[in-house]
């Protein structure tokens, strides 16, 4: 490990409870890859659940592997196909983990030319912009397939004239629910949202027929950020238009008809056209400051911090914040 630049986050055993540092050699880029440098990586819930083979996760497809998906960085090289980036310029991007080069636990990660978005110069800051990839396409790709959220002409007013229309986030304070609302906002939605402890309380046993008053009896579309412990029998319960949909990020158990099913990630990944459009609101919203990041918590020790923050995960302490870590905090680099 001594003297490389290039350091990865390893995992070499189902279930290993302590990662360690390895060194690799500089990859190669495909045509249309980026290998970006970077600054802060931010972690999601299916990081760990993938190296504890949580059921329900996909698995890790070999030992060893690095995996991660969500980074912030500084473009290092390009591969010979790319057009839109150039090395030096602010980015962050969704890894495609297709190979342990391509995750996010590590100095450098390869991503793919689409699936990566500039950062505005000042506005937002590498730690603010590692924790928006995946809560977003997740939320955005999701809206826009399974919910037929119209997209607003990126060259018009943001957000979108209000079309009256409303719209529910079930779990609108979860990392993905939190980027459901501020895309639905930018569509001209008019938003509801629970949450655990302001606008409606998820945990009030009235709060189905609160959410009908509030939107006029009138609700055909729910988000259900959650997907889990019951949330979206509710979330089906919230809809007062026979012909309405809500759209998941789990699959939900048998005998949710109403319930059109989306994968989380998944749609962005297998729609390129769909992607170009998410991917696109998010950096004109960047670039125009309308748009807002997570809440995130920094743990020390960089790439190091990780096992911490797994272990947080692990424990149900991560609560109404992501975690994200710095590549320089880590120790020899």
């Amino acid at each position: 490990m001594s003297g490389s630049k290039f350091l990865a986050l390893v995992i070499r055993e189902p279930k290993q409870k302590v990662l360690t540092l390895e060194s690799y050699k500089e990859p190669s880029l495909g045509p249309s890859e980026i290998l970006v440098q970077n600054v802060a990586v931010a972690q999601n819930p299916i990081d760990w659940k993938q190296v504890d083979q949580v059921p329900g996760n996909p698995p890790l497809p070999s030992y060893p592997w690095t995996n991660g998906v969500d980074l912030a960085g500084v473009v290092y090289k390009v591969g010979p196909k790319v057009t839109k980036f150039r090395p030096g310029d602010r980015v962050i991007s969704i890894t495609s983990r297709k190979t342990p080069r391509h995750g996010a636990y590590q100095t450098y990660t390869i991503v793919s030319e689409d699936s990566t978005v500039k950062l505005p110069s000042n506005s937002v800051s590498f730690e603010a912009g590692s924790t928006i990839p995946l809560g977003y396409i997740t939320a955005a790709a999701g809206l826009i397939d399974a919910l037929d959220l119209p997209v607003p002409p990126l060259d018009g007013p943001l957000p979108a004239k209000p079309n009256g229309e409303p719209l529910l986030v079930w779990g609108g304070s979860s990392s993905v629910g939190f980027y459901a609302v501020q895309a639905t906002k930018l569509a001209g939605f008019t938003v509801f949202a629970t949450a655990s402890t302001h606008n409606f309380d998820y945990h009030d046993s009235d709060v189905v027929n609160r959410i009908h008053s509030a939107a006029g009896n009138k609700l055909s579309k729910v988000y259900d950020a959650i997907s889990e412990n019951g949330s979206t029998e509710s979330a089906v319960k919230c809809i007062t238009a026979c012909s309405g949909r809500v759209a998941v990020i789990l699959v939900p158990k048998p005998g949710a008809s109403t319930v059109k099913v989306i994968m989380t990630g998944s749609v962005a990944f297998q729609n390129p056209r769909i992607a170009k459009v998410v991917l696109g609101l998010l950096e004109t919203a960047l670039h125009r400051d309308i748009f807002v990041t997570n809440r995130a918590k920094v743990l020390p020790k960089g790439l190091l911090g990780v096992n911490d923050g797994f272990e947080l995960a692990r424990n149900n302490k991560v609560l109404g914040e992501k975690l994200m870590y710095r590549i320089s905090g880590t120790p020899g680099i």
